[in-house]
């Protein structure tokens, strides 16, 4: 038996290990972003408390053991899911007003995301803001992943928002750092108010307050048609995929 011979063998099985280890790499993979999508499903629809680690396992077509392996318990699954958010709701939309060329329809956009009106995803991923807000305020370990999160995703949007009202000329009130909290606060607070009373806050003067806090000129702001066309259909934001701080 000469040396190639044997050696071909050898680097078939090679082969096939690092196949095989790549398939559990992906299989794993796969189950992880299973379980954090109904994580974070399940979290928002009936609250994180009353939600269950056997019920995210079925949910995600798994077992309770693969969430006790990933996650080690479900604050662990809680805290996986925080940290898959490395994005504010804010830094995410703002990355979406390339959909249009005028300010209106740029704030357009950014509204109809937080606002949920066209996506049940949407709608569902600021109950869940919410659910976590309310556990941050009850466990120090995930107040203090959130502040991280929070923390990051306020300085990337303080950067945007001061290249976006320079230009479109506008004056805001603020430093860019004070006014992307602001901005987020504005946003969530008309969203909440619209979920508790559909008819209380309309598109236009949820854009129009974004634009006043932002200091646009009113010569800029025209809701006009060709403005409002610009505005997408049916948006949404990032689902556990990804992104998303608010």
């Amino acid at each position: 038996m000469d040396g190639r011979s044997t050696r071909r063998p050898i680097g078939r099985a090679r082969w096939n290990r690092r196949k095989v280890s790549q398939t559990q790499q992906e299989r794993k993979a796969d189950t992880r972003a299973r379980l954090l999508a109904a994580a974070a499903e399940l979290f928002a629809d009936q609250g994180i408390d009353a939600v269950s680690v056997d019920a995210v396992a079925v949910a995600a077509g798994r077992t309770s053991g693969a969430v006790y392996a990933h996650f080690g318990s479900k604050q662990g699954l809680l805290l996986a899911l925080l940290d898959s958010w490395k994005d504010s709701v804010l830094t995410v939309l703002l990355a979406e007003v390339a959909v249009s060329d005028s300010p209106y329809g740029q704030l357009a956009a950014v509204w109809e995301n937080v606002a949920g009106t066209t996506s049940e995803d949407s709608a569902r991923w600021s109950l869940l803001e919410h659910e976590l807000w309310l556990r941050a305020a009850r466990h120090r370990e995930v107040a203090d992943v959130l502040q991280v999160r929070n923390a990051e995703a306020r300085r990337f949007s303080a950067r945007q928002l001061a290249g976006w009202t320079s230009a479109f000329d506008a004056r805001p009130p603020v430093a860019p750092d004070e006014l992307a909290i602001l901005v987020k606060a504005l946003l969530t607070g008309l969203a909440m108010q619209r979920q508790l009373e559909p008819g209380s806050v309309s598109d236009d003067v949820a854009v129009r307050g974004l634009a006043a806090l932002l200091g646009l000129p009113s010569r800029v702001l025209q809701p006009d048609a060709a403005a409002r066309s610009d505005i997408p259909s049916s948006s949404k934001h990032p689902r556990q995929e990804s992104h998303h701080e608010h």
